[in-house]
């Protein structure tokens, strides 16, 4: 809880502290500027409007939020670098190419968590908004009458409809649970979600040493 209180006050990022901790690490090492490493969690958030619908899309793109993207200029000596040094952790990030040439896919449906997703503004924000396109237009539904009949949708609670008949909920954790959230453009409401965890394990652990000591 600590490393994550730290990460969240020097980087205004959602993403967990170890990810940061190996892009810094990858800066360091590199001289690639971790401004230049942008996390796709960083750049997305969804809309104010659409809040009842966070922690559904927050599943869906949990895995893609975690990674790295690496502009084609600097992909050469982050390859490398991946290549030599051991990890401790999994990581996966994309070369980004013809960036400034990414062609918009089909429009989504009306009804499409894309119509729910803020892009930050930023070099990216046209790669991006095709990736999205072409693996996450899922359509937000209301049942699970209605994600039956759908190519690939979500619901509210977090079950998930991908295409070729393949269902899944992860309840792993609870599908609201804010600690486990990764997009947006600031951290705020997560840094005061960890701080306050952190104070009640505080006063657990000396709670434990008063007893330790009475013992």
């Amino acid at each position: 809880v600590r490393a994550e209180i730290d990460a969240l006050k020097r980087n205004p990022s959602n993403i967990p502290a170890p990810m940061q901790a190996l892009r810094a690490r990858l800066s360091a090492d590199t001289g690639v500027p971790e401004a230049a490493l942008p996390f796709v969690g960083e750049l997305l958030q969804v809309r104010s409007e659409d809040a009842d619908w966070r922690g559904a899309i927050e599943r869906v793109l949990h895995g893609f939020a975690q990674s790295l993207l690496v502009d084609e200029r600097h992909y050469a000596d982050v390859a490398d670098w991946v290549n030599r040094t051991h990890l401790g952790i999994r990581l996966v990030y994309y070369r980004v190419r013809d960036n400034e040439h990414a062609l918009p896919g089909r429009a989504p449906a009306a009804g499409s968590l894309l119509h729910k997703l803020e892009l930050r503004e930023h070099a990216f924000a046209g790669w991006l908004r095709r990736e999205l396109g072409k693996r996450f237009d899922y359509d937000c539904v209301d049942s699970a009458k209605a994600l039956r009949h759908a190519e690939r949708a979500i619901t509210r609670e977090g079950q998930v409809k991908h295409p070729g008949d393949r269902f899944e909920k992860d309840d792993r954790h609870a599908v609201n649970d804010r600690r486990r959230w990764l997009l947006g453009f600031d951290n705020r409401d997560k840094l005061a979600l960890f701080e306050e965890e952190g104070l009640a394990l505080a006063q657990r652990i000396a709670a434990c040493d008063a007893d330790v000591a009475a013992l």
